[in-house]
C-alpha cells in the first residue's frame, strides 16, 4: 500500500497547495493546467497501483479476499473524499472571485482555465470511485420503474451541450411503445453519457455524428449508440473494456483521458443486468448495442 500512500498523498499535497494559493490570491493562471494534470497523473497512478495491488493480494491471501476488499474499497473512498473536499474549495473561491467587481477579459479568462482543469479533477475523482465500486461489488442501485423516453430526454439534455462544443450532431430516435424498465436511471444515464460522449469526442470535426436509437424485442429493449467516427481494429476490440486502456491513434491520444469510462459505463450495464455488444470499423465507426429486460421478460 506504500505506493498508493504515497501517490495519493502527493495529489493531496498539490491540491492543499492550489488551495492556499486560492485563498491568497496568488493563483498562477498560465501554471494551471499543468499543476491539475500533475494531480490527475497522482491519481492515476495510484489506481495503477492500487490495481496491482490487487491483483497480489488476489494471488496471496484468498483466504482472506472478502475482507482484503471491503478495506480497500474504504481506503480508496477515503482518500477520494480527502481529494474531493480542497478540489470543491478551488471551485468555490475562483466562483467567488468572479463576483468580485468587474473583472478584465485577462481576468475572466484566467478564472475559466480554473474552473474547467477543476471541473476536468472533479470528473476523474468521480470516474476513480465509480470504478472502485464496481470492481468491489460495492456499487448501491436504486431500481424504480421508468420509460426509456425519459432517461433518453436526460441523455439529450447532458450530452447535447457536449455536442454543440465539439461541433458534432447528436440525434436521438425513440419510438413509443417500449417496454417499462424497472432500473436506476440515474446509474444508466451515466453509462450511456459516456457512451455517447466517446462517440462525439472521436467523430470527425463538423461532419461528425451520433445516433441513439431503441427498439423493443419482445420484453427486451434494444438500444443502439452509434457514430462515424475512427472505429477500432480487431486488436484494439479485444481490448476495449479493460481498464485503462486508450487506442494509439492520434485523436484518441490528443485528448486527455484516463482509460476508465468504457470499462465504467460496461461495469454499470452489467450491475443492472444488461449486456453490450460492439461493432466497430477503422475509419467508419462504431455502434454499441445495449439490451435491457424489460419489467415483464
Amino acid at each position: 500500500m506504500s505506493d498508493i500512500n504515497h501517490a495519493l498523498q502527493e495529489a493531496q499535497t498539490q491540491l492543499e497547495q492550489l488551495l492556499e494559493a486560492a485563498r491568497t490570491g496568488a493563483i498562477i493562471p498560465i501554471r494551471l493546467p499543468a499543476q491539475i494534470e500533475a494531480i490527475a497523473q497522482a491519481v492515476a497512478a495510484a489506481q495503477a497501483e492500487h490495481a496491482k495491488a490487487l491483483q497480489e493480494a488476489r494471488a496471496s491471501v484468498p483466504a482472506d479476499w472478502d475482507a482484503y476488499l471491503k478495506e480497500d474499497a474504504y481506503f480508496v473512498g477515503h482518500a477520494i473524499h480527502e481529494l474531493r473536499t480542497p478540489m470543491t474549495s478551488i471551485r468555490g473561491y475562483s466562483d467567488m472571485l468572479g463576483s468580485m467587481g468587474e473583472l478584465n477579459d485577462m481576468q475572466k479568462q484566467f478564472l475559466g482555465v480554473i474552473r474547467v482543469n477543476a471541473k476536468r479533477m472533479e470528473s476523474l475523482l468521480t470516474d476513480v470511485s465509480l470504478a472502485n465500486k464496481l470492481r468491489k461489488g460495492t456499487l448501491k442501485l436504486s431500481p424504480k420503474m421508468d420509460m426509456f423516453k425519459n432517461i433518453a430526454m436526460r441523455l439529450e439534455k447532458d450530452m447535447g451541450a457536449v455536442a454543440q462544443e465539439l461541433k458534432r450532431t447528436l440525434s436521438f430516435d425513440i419510438p413509443s411503445g417500449l417496454p417499462l424498465l424497472n432500473v436506476d436511471s440515474d446509474m444508466l444515464v451515466i453509462a450511456l453519457n459516456k457512451l455517447i460522449e466517446n462517440g462525439l469526442r472521436y467523430s470527425p470535426a463538423e461532419t461528425g455524428q451520433v445516433t441513439v436509437s431503441a427498439a423493443a424485442d419482445g420484453q427486451t429493449l434494444v438500444i443502439r449508440i452509434s457514430d462515424n467516427g475512427i472505429g477500432m481494429t480487431e486488436e484494439e476490440l479485444a481490448q476495449l473494456g479493460k481498464i485503462y486502456f486508450r487506442s494509439e491513434n492520434d485523436v484518441v491520444r490528443e485528448y486527455k483521458g484516463s482509460g476508465l469510462g468504457i470499462p465504467i459505463a460496461f461495469g454499470i450495464i452489467e450491475k443492472l443486468g444488461g449486456s453490450v455488444k460492439v461493432e466497430s470499423q477503422l475509419n467508419v465507426g462504431t455502434t454499441f448495442t445495449i439490451t435491457l429486460a424489460g419489467m415483464n421478460a
